[in-house]
């Protein structure tokens, strides 16, 4: 089956960084309030339960270095191997079943003090 997969890649200082910044929180009645994350991309709706995300200890641009070792890496690295990187990154940002272009209200890039994250675009894979 046919899916949809979008990435974000970044910078950040450490993994736990990334943690907080992807982090959901729960209120007192149970319900989600969104993460730093969705409220700065302005994500819509997605299973949250399919969202992969690293952090390496060394930036680069290489795409391929990049999404080794994640879920459908030998496919998505296909799609992904022409894009062109506009700067070297160490954050990897997979939600599966998810098509930002269609789905979400596309932010291409934010850029804070503490660090970056930037959409590159969305693939397909088969399942």
């Amino acid at each position: 089956m046919k899916n949809d997969v979008s990435l974000w890649l970044g910078h950040f200082s450490n993994f736990d960084d990334v943690e907080k910044y992807t982090e959901l929180i729960y209120d007192e009645d149970g319900d989600s309030i969104p993460s730093v994350f969705e409220r700065e991309f302005k994500l819509g709706y997605y299973d949250r339960d399919i969202i992969e995300k690293d952090w390496i200890p060394n930036t680069t641009d290489d795409i391929k270095e990049l999404l080794v070792d994640f879920s459908y890496d030998e496919q998505l690295i296909k799609q992904f191997i022409n894009v062109k990187l506009s700067s070297k990154y160490n954050t990897i940002i997979l939600i599966y079943n998810y098509n930002y272009d269609k789905d979400g209200r596309p932010v291409s890039s934010v850029n804070k003090n503490a660090y970056k994250l930037d959409y590159i675009g969305t693939a397909e894979y088969i399942d």
